[in-house]
């Protein structure tokens, strides 16, 4: 069994039904990192044999997974945001979130190197995070190597979520199998392309089950109230390779439609064959994936 089976087969002994109290957090980017650092061996050296559990080590054993997945995504998130903000000349605080349209207000410059760096350590995030999710040793140094470049600054940022059902819901290991097993019957991707940031989560899980390529484009409508995916001129460098390759539009919830539908119609021109995916789709949803894991009635 792989590391990565086994950390999955561990979180299916969650209620999926209900998000866990640790969705709700507030957590400076240094204390999820060193944090990290210490789940991982955990789930790397469990023994899931009958024989070497018992009910303590199995709620400490799912308390780790727990934790390590609802915060691996913090650094990809992070170092999203980071890139967002020195591209698009917004303010860098750790405990303020500000919205795309107030650049227009601050209108910070800041260099070529600095944007570049930006880029670089938000893509490095995207392996890291995925590493993370293997629970293998070498995590380890590839956390290590990604913090050392980090401007000290981010380190004070303050990473928040909520808890939120559908995204708990469409996180599901088990359901996220079954997606991918669809998705690899019909459709041969080379690219996952998700909407952050309620997807990172569940899009580093299906990336790995895949086992292609994956990248993010913040867009997010109802929590961060962005009216388009923010695609910037280096996402659209990065994501040129892929212009004549089949590609695979990821949403966790798709409840009304439209935040995937606007992501399909800016994004598809970039590319050859494009499909959508999404964990959850809602009945009343206006827009049918191509691939969903779980149809939902509410």
């Amino acid at each position: 069994m792989t590391c990565l089976a086994k950390f999955m087969q561990i979180l299916e002994w969650a209620d999926w039904d209900t998000p866990p109290d640790q969705m709700n957090c507030s957590l400076s980017f240094q204390f999820i990192i060193q944090t990290i650092k210490e789940l991982i061996p955990a789930i790397e050296s469990a023994q899931l044999s009958s024989k070497e559990l018992d009910s303590y080590k199995i709620h400490d054993l799912l308390d780790k997974a727990i934790r390590l997945y609802l915060m691996t995504p913090a650094i990809v998130n992070v170092l999203l945001n980071y890139k967002i903000c020195v591209e698009h000349g917004l303010p860098l605080h750790p405990a303020v979130y500000y919205e795309l349209k107030e650049a227009r207000k601050y209108r910070i410059r800041h260099s070529l190197a600095e944007i570049q760096q930006a880029n670089e350590q938000y893509w490095q995030s995207i392996e890291v995070a995925r590493l993370c999710y293997q629970c293998l040793p070498q995590a380890i140094p590839a956390i290590d190597k990604l913090y050392s470049k980090i401007p000290p600054s981010i380190f004070s940022f303050l990473y928040t979520a909520v808890q939120d059902r559908y995204t708990w819901l469409g996180s599901q290991p088990s359901l996220l199998s079954e997606l991918a097993a669809k998705i690899s019957k019909e459709f041969k991707p080379s690219l996952i392309v998700a909407a952050a940031h309620g997807s990172i989560m569940p899009a580093l899980i299906l990336s790995e089950l895949l086992e292609i390529p994956l990248y993010f484009i913040r867009f997010s409508m109802f929590k961060r109230h962005d009216e388009e995916p923010i695609i910037s001129l280096s996402d659209q460098a990065w994501l040129f390779d892929y212009r004549n390759k089949d590609v695979l539009l990821y949403d966790e919830d798709v409840a009304g439609g439209n935040t995937l539908d606007l992501f399909l119609k800016r994004l598809s021109p970039l590319f050859g064959e494009v499909k959508t995916a999404c964990s959850i789709r809602h009945a009343g949803s206006s827009i049918h994936t191509d691939f969903s894991g779980r149809v939902w009635w509410d």
